[in-house]
């Protein structure tokens, strides 16, 4: 197996035209679209858009927090939960349990009178709520700030922009704009887009103004048609039907100074093209290649929504810190709210 071009495959294959540097830098390669954030923060930034959020947003966080109450933005870690096609549901098996305790085990015998359990968790790191890290998403060879994209390896995993460069990040202002609840909806429409005019126009009506190093959470409802959808529906029919956001919104989120974007679908972005002849996944090239925008998906936000909408607040302090999973790719959380 081989390629022509970037993630063009074929059987022949074609060395690429550009040289990678001793920092593990593309030389002569991928020229990132405007708006872009390389070098913005240093030639050799892993952490993107997170270095808006500094101790002045955090401490302007803290004092939202007015009632106490707390909201987990989570999905169940189990296979009914929604998971893409090609990854694995989450799977826990025990190890010990007290069951075994009950009847007796030798795994009692180097302390006799404890009993305990213990239990095992194997998942995709994108198989439930979760960040897509900045080593996602590539494009013609090239990671976020002009890293090359072979710095990604089975046997290694990220050499650079890991997930855990972002393990003290994602804690700061959330923003909640329903897009659905504006358009006096349940959910979105199936396969909306979401433009960056829906998105001004929802804040507006909710009476919020975004600030710098905001991390903005989109509500578009499709999350809980999971749950009630026909029980021929074939999981990628669900996830294709998906509403997401529109590609205008990659400028309107550099103008704004959003830290990171989270939505309750599977790829924030409509997966249907709005262009056939654009890119691939242009919100994610553009966001987490581009701008070093880190991106969360199935987000649960019902919730969260109801309670913004009965109290008419919809900011809050997000804690949603990934996992310290050096290499990783991406990372599943458990990310909460509190206002």
């Amino acid at each position: 197996m081989g390629r022509t071009k970037p993630a063009d495959y074929a059987t022949s294959w074609t060395p690429p035209s550009y040289s990678v540097d001793d920092r593990g830098k593309v030389v002569g390669g991928y020229t990132p679209r405007e708006p872009n954030n390389w070098g913005r923060w240093g030639e050799d930034d892993q952490r993107g858009t997170q270095n808006l959020i500094g101790p002045d947003q955090r401490i302007a966080a803290a004092q939202l927090v007015k009632t106490g109450k707390i909201f987990s933005l989570a999905l169940p870690l189990n296979a009914e939960a929604p998971v893409w096609p090609s990854r694995p549901a989450p799977q826990r098996l025990a190890t010990m349990t007290g069951a075994d305790a009950v009847v007796g085990s030798p795994a009692n015998g180097p302390a006799p009178g404890f009993q305990f359990s213990d239990d095992i968790l194997t998942m995709a790191t994108h198989g439930s709520t979760h960040w897509d890290g900045l080593a996602h998403g590539m494009c013609e060879d090239s990671l976020y700030n002009g890293f090359w994209a072979g710095n990604v390896t089975a046997l290694t995993g990220s050499r650079v922009l890991g997930i855990e460069q972002q393990r003290d990040c994602f804690v700061g202002r959330g923003v909640l704009v329903d897009v659905a609840r504006h358009q006096g909806l349940d959910a979105c429409p199936l396969r909306q887009v979401i433009t960056a005019q829906m998105l001004d126009d929802a804040l507006a009506t909710q009476g919020v103004e975004l600030r710098i190093g905001d991390i903005l959470l989109v509500r578009t409802g499709h999350l809980s048609r999971w749950w009630t959808r026909p029980e021929d529906q074939k999981p990628m029919a669900y996830f294709l039907d998906s509403p997401g956001l529109s590609r205008d919104s990659i400028p309107w989120l550099r103008e704004h100074g959003i830290a990171a974007l989270a939505c309750d679908n599977i790829g924030v972005e409509i997966l249907i093209p709005e262009d056939p002849e654009e890119r691939i996944n242009p919100l994610h090239v553009g966001c987490l290649v581009d701008l070093g925008l880190t991106l969360g998906e199935l987000w649960v936000l019902d919730d969260l929504a109801a309670d913004c909408a009965a109290d008419g607040t919809y900011e809050f302090l997000l804690a949603a810190q990934p996992l310290n999973l050096p290499g990783g790719i991406g990372s599943p959380l458990n990310p909460i709210a509190l206002k």
